[in-house]
């Protein structure tokens, strides 16, 4: 990362961050990106001894303050725990990076499971968002990032309910970029396509015309948009099955085809 661009992104949305879904996947190359920018971070998920680790590895590798939270962002309570852990310091960056997946027959799901994870997947960031917002509000400047989906973009047959959570940060997002604009914060909905994490990895999608990408390039991304744009895609495929999706097809098209994809899924 160029020096320059370092040097502006630690002055808005420093000098602490909140990462939550930090034990994996992107969220915790989150982490260790914003660690190499310098940045401060408060890393949330729900499996300490990860969060131990990744806590031990960055303030050794880049001399910077970690603190940690074992915390489930399903249970009603969770935010005294936020209150309590960041009360003392200057949160310039929120993000949302915490969520879960569901692929295969809507009706073969399980209902609570469902609604587990549109609790994980909209309740909390619109809690977290909300708390950290206005606290942002305040200080004249801040960002936030909410992890969001490709499948935001259209109705998704076989992950109906998954696309739906991320249709709404999708939407959140744009929204919420023109309301706080004039207040000094930016905010991104980064929508990625497949990428190599956990919640992908007990699917096949092999069928589908893009690649796994790696969580790496999916976080610096976001990174490098913020404050430049309100909705980001990596990957060269992705942005062209965007561009094709936007302007080439119709909704009822797009969701055609990716019922197609998914199917072939699980």
């Amino acid at each position: 990362m160029k020096r320059k661009f370092i040097e502006k992104f630690k002055q808005k949305y420093g000098p602490w961050a909140v990462v939550t879904g930090a034990s994996s996947g992107i969220g915790t190359e989150f982490a260790k990106q914003l660690a190499a920018i310098g940045l401060n971070l408060v890393l949330v998920a729900r499996r300490k001894d990860r969060l131990e680790n990744l806590k031990q590895n960055l303030e050794q590798s880049y001399k910077i303050q970690v603190r940690i939270a074992s915390v489930d962002l399903t249970h009603p309570d969770f935010l005294s725990t936020f209150r309590d852990l960041t009360e003392d310091i200057d949160i310039g960056l929120l993000v949302s990076n915490a969520g879960m997946m569901y692929i295969g027959h809507y009706f073969d799901n399980d209902l609570d499971a469902e609604m587990k994870m549109i609790d994980l997947n909209v309740k909390a960031p619109s809690i977290l968002t909300h708390y950290f917002g206005k606290r942002m509000i305040k200080r004249g400047k801040g960002g936030i990032i909410y992890t969001a989906s490709m499948l935001g973009f259209m109705g998704t047959p076989y992950a109906t309910a998954y696309a739906a959570t991320k249709a709404y940060e999708v939407a959140k997002a744009e929204g919420l970029a023109y309301e706080l604009k004039s207040k000094g914060i930016d905010v991104l909905a980064l929508n990625p396509g497949l990428t190599d994490t956990e919640m992908t990895a007990d699917y096949d999608f092999s069928a589908m015309p893009m690649k796994l990408m790696k969580p790496e390039k999916v976080a610096r991304t976001a990174l490098y948009c913020l404050g430049r744009r309100t909705l980001a895609t990596p990957g060269k495929m992705n942005n062209m099955m965007n561009f094709f999706a936007k302007h080439l097809m119709s909704r009822q098209m797009n969701t055609k085809m990716f019922g197609g994809f998914m199917r072939k899924t699980f």
